[in-house]
């Protein structure tokens, strides 16, 4: 461990991450037990009130547990959590391979159909446009943990596209195009009850709390040409954003 570097983060923001991805590459394992926050402080150059705060928001988040009077322990089953920055574009493959995670995907539906008026509306397009979608179960260590549906304007992604060398990301598909490269993506964060069609997918209980991102992806002329519906299993994921 080495002392934390000066930038423009706070240092407990800095001492979170640094520890989080110290989880996450596996130097501390779930159970595990942290060394004491006079060590840590000490070893991050930080004073022990900051990672304190530190400490706190790593617990808010389920990545560590502290029992008082005993110690800092790394939380039991952290390690099948996926957790990203929304201001990184990452597909949920990179983010699990990231943590060793093995993916694949089931339940895969690619057509190829016109417009209607509303997608049009949203991608900026003429009715009729010829789109791609793309609907398919995102399943991590054979847990189905996120349904994803991916709409993508047939011209810069068509049908045949989606073939057998397909991992079950759009997203990185569309991020190898160096054509027509993807310069930003807008999402909406909705917390909502799954209805029965979605939670037979997730293999949840009708009613049970999911997390839908909708993002709508744009190319470097600020032109829309897709976007998803991601719905997340909370137990599977946490997202963050960070505000400078």
């Amino acid at each position: 461990m080495r002392p934390l570097k000066v930038n423009r983060l706070p240092l407990s923001l800095q001492a979170q991450q640094y520890l989080r991805h110290a989880i996450e590459n596996g130097t501390y394992q779930p159970g595990e037990q942290l060394p004491s926050e006079a060590n840590l402080a000490g070893e991050l150059g930080i004073s022990r009130g900051t990672l304190r705060e530190a400490l706190l928001n790593l617990e808010r988040e389920g990545v560590i547990v502290r029992k008082h009077g005993v110690g800092t322990f790394v939380a039991p089953g952290c390690e099948h959590r996926l957790e990203s920055g929304l201001e990184r574009l990452e597909s949920i493959l990179e983010l699990a391979a990231r943590r060793g995670l093995q993916t694949k995907f089931d339940a895969l539906q690619v057509r190829e159909e016109p417009a209607d008026a509303e997608l049009a509306d949203r991608l900026q397009a003429t009715p009729g446009t010829l789109l791609t979608s793309v609907r398919r179960v995102i399943v991590v260590d054979k847990v189905p943990v996120a349904y994803m549906l991916d709409v993508v304007l047939s011209s810069v992604l068509p049908s045949v596209a989606v073939d057998e060398s397909f991992n079950g990301s759009v997203l990185d598909l569309l991020k190898q195009k160096q054509e027509q490269p993807i310069a930003q993506a807008m999402a909406d964060i909705v917390a909502l009850n799954a209805d029965a069609s979605l939670a037979d997918r997730l293999g949840l209980e009708p009613g049970q709390a999911v997390l839908l991102i909708e993002e709508t992806l744009f190319d470097k002329r600020g032109m829309s040409i897709g976007f998803s519906e991601n719905y997340f299993v909370p137990d599977f994921f946490r997202f963050r954003v960070v505000r400078g």
